[in-house]
């Protein structure tokens, strides 16, 4: 469930110091507006959790492919990292490193 694997990906982030937005309205150029699991806006950075039961047809595919096209085109963000639901459950602790990396390097 994708509300279950954001809620425990922000939980482990927030565990670990981070404090990202939690799904924030963000306009495209275009005007469509999306909301990201937790950007960090300050740094630019957007983070989405993926999982498979929400995101595993062919036209889910598609439609998560344009939306990563048109997030990176928001104002403001500068870098868009995806994890897959089954990396917030195995591998938290990786997930949280990233986002620490990312974040150092868009400081």
């Amino acid at each position: 469930m994708v509300v279950a694997d954001s809620a425990l990906s922000r939980r482990q982030v927030g565990d670990a110091g981070l404090r990202p937005e939690t799904q924030p309205a963000l306009r495209t150029p275009a005007g469509l507006v999306l909301h990201p699991g937790f950007p960090f806006r300050d740094a630019g950075l957007a983070v989405e959790i993926e999982g498979f039961a929400y995101h595993g047809s062919r036209a889910a595919h598609e439609r998560d492919v344009r939306r990563f096209n048109e997030l990176q085109n928001c104002p403001g963000v500068r870098r868009v990292l995806r994890f897959t639901a089954r990396e917030v459950f195995d591998h938290p602790d990786r997930m949280t490193a990233t986002v620490r990396t990312a974040l150092a390097a868009l400081a």
